[in-house]
């Protein structure tokens, strides 16, 4: 039973990525100055694509789990990542980048994998940090307009905001 559903999510999986590589393929790959917005969209496609396909092959063993074992809503771990995402979502395009993130990744923790406020506060922040430096310092990359990307791109953080 398990095989079939596996095998179910598996089939849907290569049509998600049929449109998404469809949807990405109306973007520029490539441009003179390197790489264009569809390039990442068309690769993340294609690995899509390639674990649907594993999975259909190798669809898993049938009695590791009965079917309808796992309880995603009784689970605080998964609702805790729902809301943190929806949240963070929701909060982007009024809040920037940076302050859903910590919110996000900082409930996550706490909530869904009861880490202690101090680890789940210290890691998003290191989290953040390390985002910031990589993608808006070492390679330009704009983020969402809010408060602390303005006082970032102040400091000479933020390139491409």
């Amino acid at each position: 039973m398990m095989t079939r559903t596996a095998r179910g999510v598996a089939l849907g999986g290569l049509v998600f990525a049929a449109l998404a590589w469809w949807e990405a393929s109306r973007l520029e790959s490539w441009s003179w100055d390197g790489p264009g917005p569809g390039l990442m969209p068309q690769a993340l496609s294609i690995l899509i694509a390639l674990a649907a396909l594993a999975v259909l092959v190798w669809p898993g063993d049938p009695t590791a789990e009965a079917e309808g074992g796992a309880a995603p809503f009784r689970d605080r771990t998964f609702l805790a990542y729902v809301l943190a995402m929806v949240g963070a979502a929701a909060a982007v395009p009024f809040l920037g980048f940076v302050l859903p993130m910590l919110a996000a990744t900082t409930l996550m923790l706490r909530l869904g994998e009861r880490s202690s406020w101090t680890e789940a506060l210290l890691y998003a922040l290191l989290l953040a940090a390390g985002i910031v430096l990589l993608f808006g310092t070492a390679l330009g990359v704009p983020f969402p307009a809010g408060p602390v990307e303005r006082v970032l791109s102040g400091l000479g953080l933020l390139r491409g905001s």
